[in-house]
């Protein structure tokens, strides 16, 4: 196992701990992967990791994984599948503000969280160009996100709040 490979694996087990200490879920799945990461219930997939991304998006990674352990902690899946509906967009929105929710509740318990995943968002939203399918659900992410942590996000985080105040109007 060359060094690298070493660094890598420790670093997972590491991650690994830290989601399951942080989302108080011992008994958790964390899984690497090459596709999308996602978390279904106490299964937790985070993005793969090699050395280059260690090297270049450290941060995100931390974000990624926080943001997980969170929605361990924070999140209830009972209370959550009440308020879905038959809208497939409605849904996603909600997920999005759930999301957004978990992530600033826990950026209040702990400090470092918060700086992980507004470094996190940061990222995607300086580096996603801007999609008409799935425009509404990212406006509703960002600003959901800067909203209830009362952080301004960069990129284009004011394209997003200039969208969502026109759609909503009054109600924003």
């Amino acid at each position: 196992m060359s060094e690298n490979d070493k660094l890598i694996d420790i670093f997972k087990k590491s991650l690994t701990s830290t989601v399951k200490s942080i989302g108080r879920a011992p008994e958790a799945d964390i899984k690497f992967i090459n596709e999308k990461p996602s978390i279904n219930e106490n299964e937790v997939n985070l993005s793969n990791l090699n050395v280059s991304n260690l090297k270049n998006n450290l941060n995100y990674i931390r974000g990624e994984a926080d943001s997980f352990a969170l929605e361990l902690r924070l999140h209830n899946s009972n209370i959550h599948k009440e308020y879905l509906s038959n809208n497939s967009i409605a849904n996603q929105i909600f997920e999005e503000i759930e999301r957004s929710r978990v992530e600033a509740q826990g950026s209040k318990l702990f400090k470092g969280i918060k700086q992980n995943i507004f470094n996190k968002h940061n990222f995607d939203i300086n580096n996603k160009s801007i999609n008409n399918d799935d425009i509404i659900i990212n406006a509703f992410k960002y600003v959901s996100f800067s909203e209830l942590t009362n952080q301004n996000l960069s990129g284009n985080y004011d394209f997003y709040k200039k969208f969502l105040k026109e759609k909503i109007g009054k109600n924003y």
